[in-house]
């Protein structure tokens, strides 16, 4: 193939694209040696003269991350779009290269589409886009650019199209409906980018509200609602705007920075029993797990003489130590036996410090925390701990209450005698080390935290 020239000027490299409309060829300019791409259109095509309007349109448009148009040819049987070639790798091949696409990442992408967008209807004669979809997203260093305008309308002219160019999965239902597409066609065009950056796949209409949640269970509950709320099937009930959809999606950014600030603050956890063998070590070790799993590095630190950590560390072997802090399940563990080693707050942000049963004798250390977590017993026979505890506490405000082994009748009964004290109960996970995911625990120590 290099061996074509076409109109004596361009060397075909290679065929970068073919789709049901066109085909786009990288070429190189012979004289200039700078590289083209080179979009070749059947004069048969029944829909070649919409396509043309990819030229029309390029001319009039001068952004960074949009291609700039050069050159237009025509022989007997195609016409030729001749435009920048933009370099880097399509959405579709960056997802698939990448596969799991962190939360930031998909929001510093949106906002760039958006702003892309936002310049599109900003200039004399604005123009819709309506082909929003993975092939024409280019990435170039985690910059966002977009091309192929072979669908994109002149706002003005919108009632002229004859044909709907959107691709299944990412068009909006009017584009195939016959009514007159607007910027909130472009706004289900995004939501159906952000579901592809989350889920790996094609948004499908048919999909139950199950199963959507199922695709982008990893998403913020914010980024979720937004994506719903863009692929509603009536235009009305989508944000009225891309300018309002870009302050969204800016709003949850600001929060995922903050939240990453305090995330990375040192913060520690108490935990402490009303009575021994009440689950103190099980709820540390989980949080522990949580932390190392979802969100920043953390310590488990046994400050008591209950000698939990020597016996699992007796029932297996091989285990990893760095620094006298034991590894188990990607657990970061520090024994009784090693409490006087010095630890750096940055190599471990957050420590949970397990108290085992709470008394006189270690009430002021447990009481230095940031967070400050009592599990209780809620059988008649456990009761009187529970009050001994609180009277120990003096109804301390900042204490959070967490009543192991109950179901939520019992619960119910429970918090109607304790006073306004914040209150939780631990739902059940047999495996302190977190092996496998539960979105109910997930959620419970989410909210307990507030993180």
């Amino acid at each position: 193939m290099s061996d074509q020239i076409w109109f004596q000027k361009y060397r075909i490299i290679k065929l970068l694209g073919r789709g049901g409309s066109a085909e786009v060829y990288l070429a190189e300019h012979i004289k200039l040696k700078t590289l083209r791409a080179i979009k070749r259109i059947s004069k048969n095509h029944i829909q070649h003269e919409q396509l043309l309007n990819e030229a029309y349109i390029l001319k009039n448009l001068k952004h960074s991350c949009i291609p700039v148009i050069y050159d237009f040819e025509e022989d007997e049987f195609n016409s030729y779009i001749i435009e920048q070639y933009i370099e880097g790798m399509s959405l579709k091949v960056f997802r698939q290269q990448y596969r799991h696409l962190k939360e930031n990442l998909i929001l510093q992408f949106t906002i760039q589409i958006c702003d892309l967008l936002q310049y599109l209807y900003s200039i004399n004669n604005p123009i819709l886009y309506l082909d929003l979809k993975p092939e024409n997203i280019i990435i170039s260093d985690n910059v966002v650019k977009l091309i192929d305008f072979g669908a994109s309308v002149f706002k003005n002219n919108v009632t002229e199209r004859k044909f709907s160019l959107g691709t299944k999965g990412f068009a909006a239902p009017e584009l195939y409906t016959g009514k007159i597409p607007d910027e909130r066609t472009d706004v289900y065009g995004i939501g159906a980018l952000i579901y592809y950056m989350a889920a790996g796949i094609s948004y499908d209409g048919k999909h139950t509200m199950g199963d959507q949640k199922r695709y982008i269970k990893k998403l913020s509950k914010s980024l979720q609602s937004v994506i719903g709320k863009c692929l509603r099937h009536h235009s009305f009930l989508r944000y009225s705007s891309v300018s309002v959809l870009k302050n969204k999606l800016l709003e949850i950014n600001h929060k995922k920075i903050n939240r990453k600030s305090k995330d990375e603050e040192s913060v520690s956890i108490a935990v402490a029993g009303t009575q021994h063998r009440i689950g103190v070590t099980h709820l540390s070790i989980l949080i522990t797990a949580y932390y190392n799993k979802y969100i920043n590095k953390a310590l488990y630190m046994e400050i008591n003489d209950s000698n939990h950590i020597s016996e699992i560390l007796n029932r297996y072997q091989n285990i990893k130590t760095k620094d006298d802090i034991c590894q188990i399940f990607n657990c970061n563990i520090l024994p009784n036996f090693s409490l006087n080693l010095l630890i750096n707050k940055n190599d471990y942000p957050v420590t949970i410090m397990d108290y085992g049963c709470l008394d006189s004798n270690n009430l002021q250390d447990y009481l230095k925390a940031d967070i400050k977590l009592i599990i209780s017993g809620g059988k008649e026979w456990e009761l009187a701990n529970t009050e001994e505890v609180i009277r120990l506490l003096n109804k301390q405000e900042d204490i959070k209450y967490l009543f192991n082994f109950l179901d939520g009748n019992q619960f119910g009964k429970i918090i109607k005698h304790m006073d306004k004290l914040n209150c939780y109960r631990i739902p059940y996970e047999p495996d302190p080390f977190m092996q496998k995911n539960n979105d109910y625990l997930n959620d419970f120590i989410k909210s307990l935290l507030k993180i």
